[in-house]
């Protein structure tokens, strides 16, 4: 992940967020950066079942989704987390194109997850708010 510059290393303190990343060292530096600004850190989930039960059982603020975890593509659980009120954020190595017509309104990071991008992104609703 790309350090962050001053202007952007606002606290993420009061924000719930569940990691849905199948590469260790990739969920495990995305968690570390998400604490490190004070996010309270849901995961990291490896699967989709996996994020599915996490999602339903902690209710998090905001879910950071890999597309493609271990050989299964997670729109269907975007949809569903969209569906109970759950913002994504898609942190992937495809790019946005590649996402389905009716999920293009989802922000699409590209990995390397720029850290700048991703706070910003994550801070567009505060804690609590519901998906639009």
């Amino acid at each position: 992940m790309r350090p962050l510059q001053a202007d952007t290393a606002s606290s993420l303190a009061g924000y719930r967020l569940l990691v849905v990343e199948d590469d260790y060292f990739v969920a495990q530096d995305l968690c570390a950066t998400l604490r490190e600004y004070g996010a309270t850190v849901l995961g990291p989930a490896p699967s989709v079942s996996s994020a599915r039960s996490l999602a339903s059982a902690l209710r998090p603020d905001c879910v950071l989704l890999d597309i493609n975890l271990d050989g299964e593509l997670a729109f269907d659980l975007a949809r569903e987390l969209e569906a109970r009120g759950m913002r994504t954020v898609f942190t992937t190595g495809y790019d946005a194109s590649f996402v389905p017509q009716h999920l293009r309104h989802t922000v699409c990071l590209q990995k390397p997850v720029d850290a700048t991008a991703l706070l910003r992104s994550i801070r567009e609703h505060p804690p609590g708010t519901p998906h639009a």
